[in-house]
């Protein structure tokens, strides 16, 4: 039975590796698309598999390696339907690890271990102001790079007139509660790294929380062992329990690094996301209000074009990342 098992994993890895290179050598050879249009229909899709997709049309993306991965690409495929009220984005792209463990407690050698790990990701970049040169040159007019040392680049927009909408999609801390997190850039004068990034209002409370002790040296907090847990391999906040020494541990024992609340608010909750791994690849939905009434967010016009750019993290944070060209939505 376990060799069963292993030759029908192993067929699946290879099946999905050569989907993948066959994926990377079709994208070297095109330069990608650079419209996305979004495509009105009368009722909204429920998830990835329903027939609104149909009939929107798919645009290929290339997104190009920057950092520790500059010189590598990722194929990102996408659509996009709206209805009266709503607008709906669907994005896939060949992911050959499921990167879960961001920050993950281990327990080994009689004490907790942090992981070196993160998470996968998914940014997407609206203006909300008009923000200088972003319809030319896209996300990069937002990341500043004065310093060699890339700890002290930082976010800013060139004035304190524009501002820009953030959406940024997170494999461990906001997809297992259907979120993607919902925040802008402004002007920052004082050049700190993440002065300029802020999460719009609703984050304070709903944002996950790192699950950690005072001195950082192992989880505060532990799945309540009476309840089984409603996320698997997550912690809800209202599920965890204070850890009580570590007497009741064994060697390999791991406990999430962060404590998740399963509902979120106000503004920071506009965007309601479902994002699926398998077979090497995400599948990631993303649903939000055409017009929500906030300031920090861009408000879509169907009868205006909007520019836009698209960063893919794997396993990764701040600037090892794969990043589209200036990209521009319509709605038809």
């Amino acid at each position: 039975m376990k060799k069963t098992f292993f030759i029908l994993v192993l067929v699946l890895t290879v099946g999905s590796l050569t989907l993948y290179n066959a994926s990377i050598a079709a994208a070297k050879a095109s330069k990608g698309d650079l419209v996305l249009i979004s495509k009105k229909v009368k009722s909204a899709p429920a998830d990835a598999g329903s027939s609104q997709w149909n009939k929107a049309k798919e645009a290929k993306i290339i997104a190009v390696g920057a950092g520790n991965v500059e010189g590598n690409i990722i194929p990102l495929k996408t659509k996009s339907v709206y209805t009266k009220d709503e607008i709906f984005f669907l994005f896939q792209w060949y992911d050959y690890n499921k990167s879960m463990d961001k920050n993950e407690w281990k327990f080994k050698g009689g004490k907790w271990n942090k992981t070196k790990a993160n998470e996968d990701r998914l940014g997407v970049v609206w203006e909300i102001n008009r923000v200088d040169k972003f319809a030319n040159k896209g996300c990069t007019v937002l990341c500043h790079n004065e310093s060699k040392n890339d700890k002290e680049w930082y976010y800013s927009t060139s004035s304190s007139r524009e501002k820009a909408d953030l959406w940024h999609w997170k494999a461990v801390r906001s997809n297992p509660v259907g979120y993607t997190e919902d925040g802008f850039v402004i002007d920052n004068p004082s050049k700190e790294p993440e002065a300029g990034r802020k999460r719009d209002a609703g984050s304070k409370t709903t944002k996950a929380k790192n699950n950690r002790t005072k001195d950082k040296s192992g989880p505060a907090y532990m799945q309540d062992p009476s309840k089984p847990a409603t996320i698997p391999g997550s912690l809800l906040v209202a599920q965890a329990v204070e850890i009580k020494g570590s007497s009741t541990f064994k060697e390999g024992d791991e406990i999430p690094a962060y404590m998740l609340y399963p509902v979120w608010k106000d503004s920071f909750a506009d965007i309601k996301t479902k994002g699926i791994w398998k077979d090497g690849q995400w599948t990631v939905m993303m649903s939000r209000k055409l017009k929500t009434g906030h300031d920090d967010d861009v408000q879509f016009n169907t009868r205006k074009k909007y520019p836009f750019g698209i960063a893919i993290f794997d396993n990764s944070g701040d600037h090892d990342s794969y990043n589209s060209e200036p990209l521009k939505l319509q709605f038809k």
